[in-house]
C-alpha cells in the first residue's frame, strides 16, 4: 500500500477523490495487483482499477469494444 500511495500521489484530489480513497479503491478492486484479470459476465476487467474491455480498452475477446481510452487492455 505504501508503494501504491507514492505512485498515485499525483491523483490526490483528482475528481474530488482523496489519495486515501484512491488507495482504498485499488485495494478493494484488485488487491493492489497490476496483473489482476477478472471475468465479469462475458467481459474482462484488467489491472489495478479493473478497466473493462467492453468500454475502456481493447483486446482480442471483444473486437468491437468502445475503447474509450484508446489503449490495449494488456
Amino acid at each position: 500500500k505504501c508503494e501504491l500511495f507514492q505512485r498515485l500521489k499525483d491523483l490526490d484530489g483528482y475528481g474530488g477523490v482523496t489519495l486515501p480513497e484512491w488507495v482504498c479503491t485499488v485495494f478493494h478492486t484488485s488487491g493492489c495487483d497490476t496483473q489482476t484479470i477478472v471475468n465479469n459476465n462475458g467481459s474482462k476487467e484488467y489491472g489495478l482499477f479493473q478497466i473493462n474491455n467492453k468500454i475502456w480498452c481493447r483486446d482480442n475477446q471483444i473486437p468491437h469494444s468502445r475503447d474509450i481510452c484508446g489503449i490495449s487492455c494488456e
